[in-house]
């Protein structure tokens, strides 16, 4: 999805393996994925303060929304095509298959 917006598959593994020290990213999106991983790994620990943390760097509510819905999504995705056996590659094809 990001190699989309023209990073290749070498740049995000160099995002992912150390976001603080990417010179790929803005401050923000930094922000912005340390705060996805926290809602993939611990969504019950996320607080009003996290919430604040976000809005202080100049999120608005809006991109907050989206970072935990397509968080969500992406979860629920990756969870579905482990239970199912499938790639993650090809799920979406598979539950379209699926569907008629």
């Amino acid at each position: 999805m990001v190699m989309t917006q023209g990073f290749t598959q070498d740049q995000v593994k160099s995002i992912l393996d150390d976001i603080d020290g990417s010179f790929l990213i803005e401050d923000k999106t930094k922000q912005i994925l340390h705060f996805s991983e926290k809602v993939t790994r611990h969504a019950y620990r996320v607080t009003e303060s996290d919430i604040k943390a976000l809005q202080d760097i100049g999120c608005t509510d809006e991109e907050i929304f989206e970072a935990v819905a397509v968080t969500s999504l992406f979860n629920y995705m990756d969870r579905m095509a482990d239970a199912l056996g499938v790639p993650v590659e090809n799920f979406q094809e598979m539950v379209a298959g699926m569907m008629g």
